[in-house]
């Protein structure tokens, strides 16, 4: 039986293991992770600590995350030993946060605003942004309509906090999209782009990142 490298993938916000469907990566082991519940007002890298319980103390455990993933898996990284980060559509410092996000982070702290917005504009805006196939659009609706606000509210404020960290040193392998609006690839730093990408690559471009992925997942088995 050929061995696979153990891949714990982190949907975006709002999202969840149905994110990664279409995925194609024979080298590795699978397993979706969802979100659990924030606690009050606790930071991204307070949130990670008990994400972290759900990963088994392996050294050969890799992450992947999108977007939010991204950022909750470089936060694991610094409190856990993890294998490589495959990082997609996300940013991996304060630095290449877009300006915007300042905005948010103004927002009340027990108002549902951000959470509203973030919602209602991903799904209204999502034609003129992404072009997903119809059945990309209607599985974005549904998660995104499943997602609980609270947690939408916590995590769109959690992000705009983010302070991000001084030096990422564990392995990884960042792929962006060209044409993602919310992590615009003029910020992103050290990554690999995906000509006309957008952010929900993962889903779009399934293929392709399946592709990327699993040649470097093979070369990792060889290490």
């Amino acid at each position: 039986m050929n061995k696979k490298i153990p891949l714990y993938c982190i949907p975006g916000l709002g999202l969840d293991h149905r994110l990664f469907g279409k995925l194609n990566l024979p080298s590795a082991e699978l397993h979706p992770i969802d979100w659990i519940k924030p606690e009050g007002k606790e930071t991204i890298k307070d949130y990670a600590k008990r994400l972290a319980s759900v990963i088994p103390e392996d050294e050969e455990v890799s992450l992947l995350g999108v977007s939010l993933g991204g950022i909750m898996s470089i936060e694991i990284a610094q409190i856990r030993k993890v294998k490589k980060l495959y990082l997609i559509s996300t940013v991996k410092s304060a630095a290449e946060m877009p300006k915007y996000m300042a905005w948010l982070d103004r927002l009340p702290e027990q108002s549902k605003t951000a959470a509203k917005f973030a919602i209602e504009a991903s799904i209204t805006l999502k034609p003129f942004y992404d072009r997903a196939t119809a059945e990309g659009n209607e599985l974005f609706h549904k998660m995104v309509r499943s997602a609980n606000i609270d947690f939408i509210n916590w995590g769109v404020k959690a992000i705009a906090k983010w302070k991000g960290i001084e030096a990422l040193e564990t392995p990884f392998l960042h792929l962006h999209g060209t044409e993602d609006l919310v992590f615009p690839i003029k910020n992103i730093d050290q990554a690999l782009t995906i000509k006309g990408g957008t952010h929900y690559t993962i889903y779009n471009e399934a293929e392709k990142i399946s592709n990327i992925v699993e040649k470097d997942l093979r070369l990792e088995l060889t290490k």
